[in-house]
């Protein structure tokens, strides 16, 4: 019983370790694309937190098998490397019963991994996709930022202004048509300030300019139109709300993937259902890489496990790509694949252990 929580503690407190690094970076990453989204206007500041909390379930269901694969490989690296595991071995603890202390952290692990697949980052997802596609409904005036020019979304008019205030009233403001034929009229708009305002009989949302001169007139000509104006509304064009496509399988509820008999479907829910399994299976084969000598050092597995970790993830997301191409019967699947690794890591365990030397020796000749 001591030995098990001083292997649990180890193990979980440096996969804990090693996933909030890997976490920070790879959030880090997204956060800077959402950030440059941000800039460009697509996404009101504020909701990147907001988007960023509802992602972490679908980067801790990736990230946290490789962590827990790099915990094993350095916290049983180390106690390789200063003889520990030799005093381990030397009190009568095998091979086949490390392997069996370490799978009490693997189904620890395994069952948060199945949590966030099957649960969380589906029911996350659907609300970070929501959250984005209000952000795609939000009009032109809540979009505009002051000090740049910004394109309308249907491409024909371009505005600016200076600065804006605290009540979000925009100071000095520029809006021109763009890209009209030779022979249509273009329209030129100053104005020193513009604030938003809603038509209660019509319900829709108007751009009220005060103190402006309004130019109207063909590019060339000398006859155009100037109107100085007290007020002057502008409509403000409202992009459609669109629900959530019932085709994009990653957001549906993992009980509705089993009644949908489409080939991505299948290859979604077998995904969901294989990752606390790569969780087990991993485990086999970092316990049995992670042997290492005082002279190799505590980390000389730890590249080429990585290596075949990645290869496991690279052949799971192809298989689920040939689902998705109906190119791969649905029988195989992933389920190929993590029998082939699974094949592969109880050979290596074997040969580790010696139990295979064994069973060919006792083996009739």
């Amino acid at each position: 019983m001591i030995i098990l929580r001083y292997l649990s503690r180890e193990l979980l407190q440096t996969t804990a370790a090693v996933t909030v690094v890997l976490m920070a970076v790879i959030m880090s990453g997204r956060f800077v694309k959402y950030l440059a989204d941000a800039a460009s206007g697509k996404f009101d500041p504020s909701v990147l937190l907001a988007i960023m909390f509802y992602r972490l379930p679908g980067f801790l269901e990736l990230i946290l098998p490789l962590g827990f694969m790099v915990a094993i490989l350095m916290a049983y690296g180390r106690l390789y490397a200063e003889q520990e595991m030799t005093v381990l071995f030397s009190c009568g603890i095998s091979q086949k019963k490390l392997l069996g202390l370490s799978y009490f952290s693997a189904l620890v692990v395994a069952m948060t991994v199945g949590v966030c697949s099957v649960w969380l980052t589906p029911m996350s997802l659907q609300k970070a996709e929501q959250i984005i596609e209000q952000q795609k409904h939000r009009s032109e005036f809540e979009t505009m930022k002051s000090g740049r020019f910004q394109m309308a979304r249907n491409g024909k008019s371009v505005s600016y202004s200076e600065s804006q205030s605290a009540d979000n009233t925009l100071e000095r403001v520029f809006i021109a048509t763009v890209g009209v034929a030779q022979d249509e009229a273009v329209l030129t708009i100053k104005a020193n300030t513009a604030e938003r305002a809603d038509n209660k009989a019509y319900q829709q949302p108007y751009l009220i300019l005060k103190e402006g001169i309004r130019y109207q007139g063909r590019p060339g000509d000398v006859n155009y139109r100037v109107t100085e104006f007290d007020q002057w509304a502008k409509h403000i064009a409202q992009p459609a709300m669109s629900a959530l496509s019932a085709d994009k399988v990653n957001l549906q509820a993992t009980t509705a993937l089993f009644s949908m008999q489409t080939a991505e479907a299948k290859a979604a829910l077998q995904w969901r259902l294989s990752s606390p399994l790569l969780v087990l299976i991993i485990t086999l084969l970092a316990v049995t890489m992670s042997h290492t000598s005082p002279r190799r050092g505590r980390y000389a597995m730890l590249f080429p496990s990585i290596l075949l970790y990645l290869m496991y993830l690279v052949l799971l997301n192809a298989a689920r790509g040939a689902i998705e191409e109906q190119k791969l019967s649905p029988l195989i699947g992933l389920w190929g694949v993590h029998g082939l690794f699974l094949l592969a890591a109880i050979l290596l365990f074997l040969m580790r252990s010696g139990m295979l030397r064994q069973w060919l020796k006792k083996a009739p000749s």
